[in-house]
């Protein structure tokens, strides 16, 4: 009798075996490998993430530092354009100056580009030059577009030439 209890203990011991280790074979083997590729896919994505914070925060940094080197260029697109004011402005260059409204346009859709005619008499034409270099620090953004026709009227040289003013929408 004994010799068959520890035959069927046997029996049952290696039957338990093969069941918990069909269990472990069916259940959590397939488990540990979607562990795996869950793993590989969490890590590649963090790389991802990783690359993709550096690159934001490179960029942030960048962006404050054009900012506080273009502060004045922002703040003019703020200005409102005041035609009175510019023509005091350039009564410090000009015997005498007058602005001849050409068009308003919408400009790359944030903005508005005023196209202005400019009739003046200057006594030097180094006076001209000393205009245009005045003209980057005045409150707005001003192009001066070519030709500038300069004509000699007795003493006087009148000069005649377009200005394109840029403010942004709404101001």
């Amino acid at each position: 009798m004994k010799n068959i209890n520890i035959l069927k203990l046997l029996t049952f011991l290696f039957i338990f075996i093969f069941v918990v280790f069909s269990i472990v074979f069916i259940f959590i083997v397939p488990d540990i490998k979607k562990l795996k590729t869950a793993r590989f896919k969490s890590k590649k994505a963090y790389n991802v993430y990783s690359y993709t914070n550096n690159t934001l925060k490179s960029k942030e940094k960048e962006l404050k530092e054009l900012k506080h080197d273009n502060l004045k260029i922002i703040r003019a697109f703020d200005n409102s354009f005041d035609k009175n004011d510019f023509l005091k402005f350039s009564k410090k260059y000009f015997i005498y100056a007058k602005l001849i409204k050409n068009e308003k346009k919408t400009y790359k859709k944030d903005f508005i580009q005023y196209s202005f005619n400019t009739v003046s008499k200057i006594a030097d034409p180094a006076v001209f030059y000393k205009f245009l270099t005045a003209i980057n620090s005045y409150d707005n953004i001003i192009q001066v577009n070519f030709p500038i026709h300069m004509r000699a009227v007795g003493d006087d040289i009148n000069t005649t030439f377009n200005l394109k003013v840029y403010t942004l929408k709404g101001k």
